[in-house]
């Protein structure tokens, strides 16, 4: 019996957990973190005894071996970093998230329950989607302009984009790109004409505040995860046209009839300037300078911005932009080659298991498996575009849905009587 309750409990957790993720803007993130973490340690330690404390299973089974490959070399750079404290404090804020995450979403988290989490995503993209029309037709939005301080936003106001509850577009896009798959899947299956048209106008909300964000990594992965889905279904044909509707869109973009944050963001000129001569082009030399000096062990954990101007030359940036804008850069420049070989070996791990899972599933598993895995990938991409580990949202996100892919697809743990 508290078998079944407790199994009850930690899922109206998770589901709130997504929620927490996506309606709660970072400063408060921030501020109540270790107060999550303690909530998350509670129902692990629940899921543990769920599972009659079989610790190995839990956190030792082979399909972990990657996840802990990857925690144990980004720890490494600890020992060479400048500020050791620093490096150590942020390692240990990542680690203390990481774990109760990945392996809550993992262990409790399966093809059974899958669907009541991905809904519940959707629904929460849902609302914060309808908030951010809110924002952009009142052209106020009133938890940054009475509640929570947001740095960005009157800039992103007067340039018309969206933020919602999220504080940043790129925050908001990496979000709803993930949401993005998984709704339209729903929308696909729905059986009933008024499930059909309610997940219709729940994909077309997601939809469109993903393109009012204008923010060009998320374009950029929405683009590339489109065309992982056409090429894995063999529809090559609508790759050329993915690209050739973005052309015209930039082409169109640079018309003088455009809105200007459209223009602005997506005019072939402007695109062209901002590839060659944005301060992401200097992040990627800065992050080569901090490569050639430690390749191996990287310059610390979160020490980035401590050591920019040390690595930067010349080139003087705003604090704001003194930052990898990417977790692969990050990773690459704050944990060196040992660091990012760990990352990499975790995702490869992720995509090769999940893919191998995929040819053994049918029917409805399958294709929802297929939403999930291409959600996760559209945020992979996306933050390849900002530094997604110095962000809440995206991190969490990162976790539970990577928790939630090895759930899905792991036959090993036995299941206990739910």
């Amino acid at each position: 019996m508290f078998k079944n309750i407790s199994y009850r409990l930690i899922i109206v957790f998770l589901l709130a957990f997504i929620a927490w993720l996506t309606f709660i803007p970072q400063p408060l993130q921030s501020k109540y973190s270790l107060q999550v973490k303690y909530a998350l340690f509670i129902f692990l330690l629940l899921s543990i005894y769920r599972h009659k404390f079989n610790v190995k299973e839990y956190f030792f089974n082979k399909s972990d071996l990657f996840f802990w490959i990857y925690l144990a070399l980004i720890s490494v750079n600890i020992w060479f970093a400048e500020d050791k404290t620093l490096a150590w404090n942020f390692y240990r804020d990542l680690s203390l998230s990481a774990i109760p995450i990945y392996f809550l979403y993992k262990n409790e988290i399966n093809n059974k329950n899958i669907r009541q989490l991905l809904y519940g995503l959707c629904l929460c993209g849902l609302v914060i989607s309808l908030f951010g029309h809110i924002e952009m037709l009142l052209k106020k939005n009133f938890i940054y302009e009475y509640f929570v301080d947001n740095f960005f936003y009157q800039r992103f106001i007067k340039e018309g984009r969206m933020m919602s509850t999220l504080i940043h577009p790129n925050i908001l896009g990496s979000y709803l790109v993930a949401c993005v798959p998984i709704a339209y899947y729903f929308y696909r299956k729905a059986q009933s004409l008024r499930m059909r048209a309610l997940n219709l106008s729940l994909f077309l909300l997601v939809l469109s505040a993903l393109f009012l964000t204008y923010s060009r990594g998320t374009y950029l992965a929405f683009l590339l995860m489109l065309s992982i889905w056409a090429f894995l279904k063999k529809k090559h044909g609508w790759i050329l046209l993915i690209w050739g509707g973005f052309i015209i869109f930039s082409i169109i973009s640079t018309s003088a009839f455009a809105d200007a944050s459209l223009g602005k963001r997506f005019g072939i000129e402007h695109l062209f300037n901002y590839l060659r001569y944005s301060h992401r082009t200097m992040q990627y030399s800065i992050t080569a300078n901090m490569l050639k000096a430690h390749p191996f062990v990287g310059i610390g954990l979160n020490h980035y911005r401590m050591l920019f101007n040390q690595y930067s030359g010349k080139i003087r940036l705003s604090h704001e932009v003194m930052i990898p804008d990417s977790i692969y850069l990050m990773h690459l420049a704050e944990t060196g080659l040992i660091g990012f070989t760990g990352l990499v070996l975790f995702l490869i791990h992720i995509v090769k298991k999940a893919a191998g899972s995929y040819k053994k599933m049918a029917g409805d598993n399958k294709d929802m498996f297929f939403a999930l895995i291409l959600g996760f990938t559209g945020l992979l991409i996306n933050m390849a575009t900002f530094d997604g580990f110095l962000w809440w949202t995206p991190f969490y996100l990162f976790w539970a849905l990577a928790g939630a892919t090895a759930g899905c697809q792991n036959n090993t743990m036995p299941r206990t009587e739910q």
